[in-house]
């Protein structure tokens, strides 16, 4: 029996179809510590409390050195903060791996062991599609892999038992902060969210740590186009 597909549009006419497909219940999502993947988490959990109530949820993130570790403190507030919200006992485990920089190669073994550990079918990325290169002020700095056009559907298969699953990947920020309102968690859920790469050799939050946006890396810029805030 398939699963119900629960479908979002903005007021841009960016829309999502958002679900789980049969028979797969048990799930690796990425977590950043970013507003992407926070509330990706949170509906990923509300979806399947509806409508798979044996799932099992693992999450991982990604720490660095570059990025001065951030990812692990802003994915754990992230994730204590999901937990008060929800409530939720769907979420078995968080594994949180350091390394010298972030590269797509260490995620995907990652993901590997954890499907070799706990059985996971689905891999979950909150990735998002860069503003149109008409948005003058994004052009410089982005990452162009991400542009429209990119031709990566939001579901294709890592192996024969195993689907990567990217909802954000044919919509952009706009759309985050639309789920935001749409889900009233602008306030209850953003402010524990952080989307600067700012490097750690940069850092001004002294003597606090990598606790503010440096409202100067692209990042930053895209978060404050898309919210109108940091």
């Amino acid at each position: 029996m398939e699963r119900p597909i629960d479908v979002y549009t903005d007021s841009y006419s960016q829309s999502v179809e958002f679900y789980i497909p049969a028979p797969h219940r048990k799930l690796v999502i990425n977590i950043s510590g970013g507003a992407d993947s926070a509330i990706l988490l949170w509906m990923l959990i509300k979806y399947c409390e509806k409508h798979i109530p044996d799932a099992e949820i693992h999450v991982i993130t990604c720490a660095n050195v570059v990025k001065g570790w951030y990812n692990a403190k802003w994915a754990t507030t992230v994730l204590d903060k999901v937990l008060e919200l929800t409530g939720t006992e769907l979420i078995k485990s968080h594994y949180t791996y350091f390394t010298d920089d972030q590269r797509r190669q260490e995620l995907n073994e990652t993901e590997k062991l954890i499907t070799k550990i706990h059985g996971t079918t689905v891999a979950i990325l909150g990735t998002t599609q860069n503003p149109s290169v008409d948005v003058e002020h994004l052009r410089e700095g982005r990452f162009e892999a991400r542009d429209e056009g990119h031709g990566r559907p939001p579901y294709r298969n890592l192996s024969p038992e195993v689907l990567r699953w990217q909802p954000w990947m044919n919509i952009d920020k706009r759309f985050i902060a639309y789920l935001y309102n749409h889900f009233e968690m602008m306030d209850k859920l953003f402010p524990f969210t952080r989307s600067c790469e700012q490097e750690s050799r940069h850092n001004k939050d002294t003597p606090s740590w990598m606790t503010t946006h440096c409202g100067e890396c692209w990042w930053c810029k895209e978060r404050q186009w898309a919210f109108g805030k940091y």
